[in-house]
């Protein structure tokens, strides 16, 4: 007889209860310090798996509240209802994400994923995301080819860590999403960027910053490359003595550097390279010969239409792969523009060539026209200056130009 056979669903309770009380006592009074090296961390492991055990039941449990309503004579969602009964120890994208997979429990497509979610072979943050995923796509995705995919990702998502089910998931729903539809969905995090100052606090101000994919990635290897620590400002001038600014401190002053060196630019040409920032995708992809996708090391997935547009401006570059993932392109110095290319770009258009546009030079990206993927020169004929905004313009519209030494004219 089975363990769940000789619990009386009315006991149900009482057994976990008497469960809880035993994990309370352990962590309280067990002399973990009598445990052997080799013991540490197999506790370790055996305590996540009750953790992970624990979120199925509750998944499991979620699936009955869900098949009998409960929670609507209240005029609680779902997820409110699950809240309330979990007493705090769920927060708010948990208990969404166990409301999830227990709805989807209940349909007949989600047999197998119920399935493996019941027997706690599959976690249920995992589970989540694939439904999510799922549920985002349906509506435009091609059903045979989406089914596939999540069929594949159900049975084999139980070898993937939190980080590679992510990174499999950006990827897939970029893929699966028609390009007008993502880089439409791009277009409108664009907008959504904003930078402003919310308050001051004991001599402080305090600003918040909402940036798309696109942008946070920018800033974050900005950031990153400029804010390791520095051992030559220990207080005391000491020799090899660790940092004393906090990793906080370390990225504010880096941004302030940033921005100190970008406003000293003459000429519109910046006194310090671009940042690298590499984006890992597919020739094919990257010609749109496929539906596919830029996977940045942050995870995210940007269309091939922004990763041409990044690729036009210094040190970021993709990381092109051939048919066999082979690298074909790390990204070569020689199409880049350089200062000298750039001061006299800046001498010619004078700021952004695009008709009516008054940014000035150093504020804009140096964009080939015809652009380096397809044989572009990096040379003064096959240059333009353009701002942040008309750059995304240009390449959302292919925009074409010609370019004499007297200036560029945009064919709208």
């Amino acid at each position: 007889m089975s363990a769940a056979a000789a619990i009386e669903p009315k006991s149900l309770v009482e057994v976990l209860r008497s469960m809880a009380e035993t994990l309370r006592d352990l962590t309280r009074e067990f002399p973990t310090w009598s445990l052997p090296e080799a013991e540490v961390g197999a506790v370790i492991g055996q305590a996540q798996q009750v953790r992970q055990l624990s979120h199925s039941l509750t998944a499991v449990l979620a699936r009955e509240a869900d098949s009998r309503g409960l929670g609507s004579d209240d005029g609680l969602s779902r997820t409110d209802w699950l809240r309330s009964q979990a007493e705090g120890a769920l927060d708010g994208p948990e208990a969404a994400a166990v409301t999830r997979v227990g709805a989807a429990m209940n349909e007949p497509r989600w047999a197998r994923l119920a399935e493996r979610v019941a027997a706690s072979e599959v976690p249920v943050a995992h589970a989540a995301a694939i439904v999510r995923l799922h549920d985002d796509v349906a509506r435009i995705a091609d059903p045979d080819h989406l089914a596939a995919i999540i069929d594949t990702m159900v049975e084999e998502c139980h070898v993937l860590g939190r980080r590679e089910l992510a990174r499999l998931v950006a990827h897939a729903r970029a893929t699966l999403k028609p390009p007008a539809e993502v880089e439409s969905e791009e277009a409108g995090l664009r907008l959504g960027r904003s930078f402003r100052r919310v308050r001051s606090c004991a001599g402080f101000s305090v600003f918040e910053l909402r940036l798309d994919p696109e942008g946070a990635a920018i800033v974050e290897s900005a950031v990153d490359a400029l804010s390791a620590p520095r051992p030559d400002l220990c207080l005391d001038g000491g020799v090899g003595e660790v940092d004393p600014r906090t990793p906080a401190t370390r990225r504010a002053d880096a941004l302030l550097e940033i921005v100190g060196r970008g406003v000293a630019a003459p000429e519109g040409v910046t006194r310090s390279p671009r940042t690298t920032l590499v984006v890992t995708m597919s020739l094919e992809a990257l010609l749109e010969q496929v539906r596919g996708a830029g996977l940045l090391d942050t995870d995210a997935a940007l269309s091939p239409s922004a990763v041409r547009r990044l690729a036009c401006e210094a040190g970021i570059v993709p990381m092109v792969l051939g048919a066999r993932s082979e690298v074909l392109d790390l990204g070569y110095t020689q199409r880049l523009f350089t200062p000298a290319q750039r001061r006299a770009l800046a001498v010619r258009d004078g700021g952004c060539s695009f008709p009516d546009c008054t940014v000035p030079p150093q504020w804009c990206d140096a964009h080939h026209v015809v652009h380096w993927l397809f044989g572009g020169r990096t040379d003064l004929l096959n240059g333009a200056l353009l701002c942040g905004r008309h750059h995304t313009v240009v390449h959302q519209r292919g925009l074409t130009a010609t370019v004499a030494a007297t200036g560029v004219t945009w064919h709208l």
